[in-house]
């Protein structure tokens, strides 16, 4: 046997002998990071932005999935509430959370980008075009950018349906049917749209809205066709109008900077990619519930109500000043990521916006 051979059998020999030994066996698997989750169910648990987070739930498998296991959600419900969650994860009270954007728009206006109107197609499609633009890498760079001095970074979203219902006992069917209605709105973009449209916009916490609709505090209250039928407004509300104002009504998933910062890259890598996945899950799912509210409300006697085309491209040629406003609050930021979202987007709007963001 040549000295090759023998020098080969020889190191087969000693690792074969180092597996035997008790030193040498594989050592157990780290404990995965667990991070703490607010899962902030204003909007109820069924609902799509809301039902995905969940203990056990679609994001928790998805994290999991991505990571390997190496990262573990402690997942509780209403540590913070709608108003308070972005504020609590960025100054490290919990880990990671949602945060829904129209309710943090006086500080985060930017985040705002889909609820600008005409910018994004109407649903599902513009729950499509929205996700692609927001985890565009240039997007999320620039948000990132945003949002490190508060303390967090968004890592993807999930999204309601259009909030563009107008419940209530009075008919919104032309331009002119908006002149002086008392409105429930939601966030600073949609307050604006409504109060360029004619609309008499107001501000009301969640709780107040049944009470403030039968005792006539407001004509309407602008939500979309799902919260609304979960919150029992048929039996209160004639009708209900639908306008494309705010064609999508977000809800991020952020993550706090430090805890961020000690993740390791495969764990990043794994969290950035189940949020991905589970932002360009929504849409499918926001289809199939426009049609089911759809024909739960047709069930009731409340009526929906479908303004003509003519109608909507009036409504949308009265938009360049809400344009110009949430431009004015985004800061140095709001022509960029005009010009990024104008990239996916194919609203009725998107060539004067993307006009406006050149400028």
């Amino acid at each position: 046997m040549n000295t090759t051979k023998m020098a080969g059998m020889a190191a087969l020999a000693v690792a074969c002998s180092l597996i035997a030994l008790p030193g040498a066996q594989a050592q157990p698997a780290a404990a995965p990071t667990t991070l703490s989750f607010n899962w902030e169910g204003a909007y109820g648990r069924a609902n799509i932005l809301v039902w995905p987070f969940r203990p056990g739930g679609r994001f928790e498998q998805l994290v999991a999935q991505h990571t390997n296991g190496t990262v573990k959600l402690d997942i509780k419900e209403k540590l913070f509430g709608i108003m308070d969650s972005a504020y609590a994860i960025g100054d490290g009270r919990v880990m990671m959370g949602t945060q829904s954007v129209p309710a943090a728009t006086g500080t985060y206006p930017l985040l705002d980008f889909g609820g600008i109107p005409g910018l994004f197609s109407e649903m599902p499609n513009g729950a499509t075009e929205w996700a692609n633009a927001l985890l565009d890498p240039k997007m999320m760079a620039v948000m990132e950018s945003y949002t490190r001095p508060a303390g967090f970074k968004v890592l993807g979203s999930a999204i309601s349906l259009a909030n563009n219902a107008l419940w209530g006992n009075k008919p919104i069917k032309t331009l002119a049917d908006f002149k002086g209605v008392k409105m429930r709105a939601s966030g600073r973009t949609q307050t604006s749209a409504l109060r360029d449209l004619g609309g008499s916009p107001l501000t009301l916490s969640m709780a107040e809205i049944e009470e403030a609709l039968s005792r006539g505090t407001v004509d309407a209250i602008m939500t979309s066709k799902s919260f609304g039928a979960e919150r029992g407004l048929m039996p209160l509300a004639k009708y209900v109008s639908i306008w494309p104002i705010t064609p999508i009504f977000p809800q991020v998933v952020a993550i706090n900077l430090k805890t961020w910062d000690r993740l390791s890259p495969q764990q990043k890598q794994g969290l950035l990619a189940a949020s991905a996945q589970l932002t360009r899950e929504m849409p499918l799912a926001l289809e199939q519930m426009d049609i089911s509210y759809s024909l739960w409300i047709r069930s009731s006697k409340t009526e929906i109500v479908t303004p003509d085309d003519a109608e909507v491209r009036k409504a949308m040629g009265l938009m360049q000043g809400v344009v110009k406003e949430w431009l004015d609050t985004a800061g140095p930021h709001g022509k960029e990521v005009l010009r990024i979202a104008s990239q996916y987007a194919k609203g009725p709007s998107v060539g004067v916006i993307k006009e406006m963001a050149s400028k």
